[in-house]
């Protein structure tokens, strides 16, 4: 497939099979365990890139792969409990494996046949895909393509998930025939990509940097675009999973966060209490969008979408606020969360007006 041959200059690669959902949340704690060995902000480049290539052999990166092709389709609440296991030991290495996971539910709900097969094939042998968000400050949402005949031209500047040139294939935003939002899926190491930075080392104790990218005249073949049928709903799939996964990956901090406070032993055990029910809580929120969102992802119904986004909007906030106590910060809600809730809060208000008013 041209542009979509896997990883041409990496080294043919075998990952373990990981064949149950008990067994997916092993290698998911344990991974977390290695990425946050002490000293994580100061380790040498080919220590960083030893831990990846060991995620991509774990298997971890297939578990979501449709039954179909090979995989064994974990459940969405599995999939975010591995990037809240995975987050509460390393931001880097749960932002990984979320972007990932969303990348591969692109391709699950959009990509055509041919690039199912082979994108999916490559997981399995430990592929991973990382994601691409237009410049911050950019008042477009995508990159727009430069049309050449059967292929196209692209050219800008990204912020992309953590270690994204380590990747084997990056998700692009793009608009085509005009207004049509969909994706470009480019080999992470094509010519033309330029990484500003020359280290994929994640920042000690936080939540590691967006990786800056350059985009220079870049060449994408036809195979490389997604064709979505018509514009995609405002309450994809994909879109609904990014949140989850985002609940999880705070989920999994604020867990962290908590283990810290049991285990002061000046402690309040009345604070101590609230904090642990603030936090189950919203566990049970995000094991419920997991639900909500297996179910949109084998239903045809627009409202399953629909549920979907409300169940991982309402996961996400809960688990916002949660962290945000534990943590001691205040409890505003992010910019981006704020316009989630809005657009929320409108579904829920024409829900409840009569028919004939909506």
């Amino acid at each position: 497939m041209g542009t979509l041959s896997y990883a041409p200059d990496r080294a043919a690669r075998t990952a373990a099979i990981i064949a149950t959902e008990d067994e997916a949340v092993t290698v998911a704690g344990t991974l977390g365990g290695i990425f946050a060995l002490p000293g994580e902000g100061e380790v040498p480049a080919e220590t960083a890139e030893a831990r990846l290539d060991l995620l991509s052999r774990s298997g971890l990166f297939g578990i979501s792969v449709p039954t179909e092709h090979g995989g064994i389709d974990v459940s969405n609440t599995v999939l975010a409990e591995v990037c809240a296991l995975a987050a509460a030991r390393s931001p880097a290495l749960g932002e990984i494996l979320a972007a990932h996971f969303v990348a591969a539910e692109e391709i699950r709900g959009h990509g055509s046949e041919s690039q199912s097969n082979t994108v999916f094939s490559a997981i399995l042998a430990g592929a991973r895909l990382a994601k691409a968000s237009v410049r911050r400050g950019q008042t477009a949402d995508s990159f727009s393509l430069a049309s050449g005949g059967l292929a196209w031209r692209l050219g800008g500047e990204a912020f992309c998930t953590p270690c994204a040139r380590h990747a084997d294939w990056l998700l692009v935003p793009v608009r085509h025939e005009g207004t049509k939002v969909t994706h470009l899926l480019l080999p992470a190491r094509g010519e033309g990509l330029h990484y500003v930075a020359n280290s994929c080392t994640p920042a000690a104790g936080g939540a590691p940097p967006a990786e800056h990218v350059l985009f220079k005249d870049v060449f994408a073949e036809g195979d490389a675009l997604i064709q979505t049928a018509g514009e995609p709903s405002p309450h994809d799939v994909g879109r609904s999973l990014e949140l989850l996964l985002e609940a999880a990956r705070t989920l999994g901090a604020g867990r962290h966060a908590l283990q810290r406070l049991l285990d002061d032993a000046a402690g309040d055990a009345l604070t101590a209490g609230l904090l642990s029910a603030r936090l189950a809580a919203a566990e049970a929120m995000v094991a419920e969008a997991g639900r909500a969102i297996d179910a949109a992802q084998i239903g045809l119904a627009g409202q399953h979408r629909t549920n979907a986004f409300l169940a991982a909007a309402a996961a996400l906030t809960v688990t916002e606020e949660a962290a945000s106590a534990i943590a001691g910060t205040p409890a505003t809600p992010p910019a981006h969360l704020a316009a989630i809730l809005s657009e929320s809060g409108e579904l829920r208000q024409q829900a409840r007006r009569p028919e004939e008013e909506v």
